[in-house]
């Protein structure tokens, strides 16, 4: 399953969906958010996800420690003060 602050897709996956984009347009996808369209639509097509839990750094499921030189995106910081904040912290 991919998460929704940050998805990461192999290019072979990409062709596989411009190839068959259709398919995928014409899944029931109004109700869902994004990352479970593109999830799947890709499974539909024979692609599947791997998951890494530190990827992005999320204060929704981990915590979300913005200097930890290891996580690429961090989420969710809505309001500007707290995403420069984090922004700061990430970049040091």
């Amino acid at each position: 399953t991919l998460y929704g602050a940050v998805e990461a897709i192999q290019t072979k996956a990409l062709d596989k969906y411009f190839w068959n984009e259709a398919q995928c347009r014409n899944m029931p996808w109004q109700s869902w958010g994004e990352d479970v369209w593109i999830s799947r639509c890709l499974m539909s097509l024979g692609v599947y996800s791997a998951f890494d839990g530190a990827f992005v750094g999320d204060n929704l499921c981990n915590g979300a420690n913005c200097g930890n030189g290891y996580s690429s995106g961090f989420h969710p910081f809505k309001d500007p003060n707290a995403w420069m904040q984090c922004y700061n912290q990430a970049v040091r």
